[in-house]
């Protein structure tokens, strides 16, 4: 996308209307996959997803860029978080990823923004949602800082949550592995926050978020413990977070975890097919697409 004479929106006010509802981006147009995570702010690298809520009138938006102009109070909602641009382009993006104003709000370049989001009558049937964005510079230290880590309770879908942080060499080799092999693990959300470092499952599966009717957002955990990446098969243990389900936990080693994964998304097969056909050392190394 041309967008080198995109003017920096620099410390003023410009209120903006949708012309289609849905939710909202403060991204790089050109940049890749969406966030993984859910709730009302998610964020990757270049990317800022932001939910709109499920009122069914266009929003009233109002955007801030430049320094920090400080909280402000009257909102519904207000929450923060930053985002890495490593392009040095950041602007406002509708549903579809296409820019609403040709305005770069990445004023300082490439590094971190603090991204604080305003919202009222996000839900609101007979009212029109209202949003504040402020977008703002974080220190430049010359070291470029991590992004934010997904944490479990924003996730969903099948999960492989590290929990072993003394084998950095290892945890590079798996998650090269999930990129050479996208197409079996793109359903996976990766889970990799030292905040979890020793979990056993059952800590995990304790801060699984749950729907209305108490069904956990995830039903299959990978866990990426001392064990597993002590070892080059990677054997990564399997639990079951099924309702009322008593599967035994096993171990898979990575090679064989994308079929796994495939097919309990497509309920092809039971968790406890797949625990029945281990290997004596309590290993599942089959595949079978």
């Amino acid at each position: 996308m041309h967008r080198s004479n995109w003017p920096l929106l620099d410390g003023r006010t410009r209120p903006l209307k949708l012309k289609e509802w849905g939710d909202l981006a403060v991204m790089d147009p050109d940049a890749g996959k969406p966030p993984r995570g859910r709730g009302f702010l998610a964020a990757e690298k270049d990317w800022l997803h932001i939910d709109a809520g499920s009122a069914l009138e266009n929003p009233i938006i109002t955007l801030y860029a430049g320094d920090d102009p400080g909280a402000e109070s009257g909102w519904d909602e207000v929450e923060e978080i930053t985002v890495l641009s490593t392009t040095g382009f950041l602007a406002l993006c509708d549903s579809g990823y296409e820019p609403l104003r040709k305005e770069n709000l990445a004023t300082a370049g490439v590094g971190p923004y603090l991204i604080r989001v305003h919202a009222s009558d996000r839900s609101s049937d007979d009212k029109r949602p209202r949003f504040l964005i402020q977008v703002i510079p974080g220190e430049r230290t010359g070291a470029e800082p991590e992004p934010p880590s997904v944490t479990i309770e924003e996730a969903a879908g099948p999960l492989l949550v590290r929990t072993s942080f003394e084998q950095p060499d290892a945890w590079a080799r798996l998650l090269r592995t999930l990129e050479e092999g996208s197409e079996h693990y793109d359903s996976l959300t990766v889970i990799d926050n030292p905040a979890y470092a020793g979990f056993t499952p059952a800590r995990i599966q304790a801060r699984i978020g749950r729907d209305d009717e108490d069904w956990p957002d995830s039903t299959l955990v990978l866990i990426a413990d001392e064990r597993a990446l002590a070892s080059t098969e990677l054997p990564l243990l399997a639990v079951d977070n099924l309702p009322d389900d008593d599967d035994a936990q096993f171990r898979i080693t990575l090679a064989a975890a994308g079929s796994f994964v495939v097919n309990m998304e497509l309920a092809n097969t039971s968790f406890g097919e797949w625990g029945s056909g281990v290997d004596t050392d309590g290993v599942y190394r089959g595949e079978h697409y």
